[in-house]
């Protein structure tokens, strides 16, 4: 149950640390409307790299735990 509730807990943790990262994503992008106001069509293309950001940030933080878990294991040494 230990284990499950730690793993519970990295992926509310990934969803939150994945939203900046998806501001960001979509913010770097520099996305000009063609008028003043977005079409319709810019409105889904917005969202969806929204999206793709969400995915990339949340796939980013398992990537980096298990980085930090593989460094914290083998080169770390345990202390007896």
């Amino acid at each position: 149950m230990k284990t499950f509730a730690r793993e519970l807990i990295w992926f509310f943790i990934a969803l939150v640390l994945a939203t900046p990262v998806a501001f960001l994503f979509s913010y770097s992008s520099s996305i000009q409307p063609e008028m003043e106001q977005l079409s319709t069509n810019e409105e889904v293309f917005e969202m969806e790299f929204f999206i793709i950001g969400f995915i990339v940030g949340f796939i980013l933080t398992y990537f980096m735990r298990a980085i930090i878990w593989a460094v914290s294991r083998y080169l770390i040494p345990k202390e007896a």
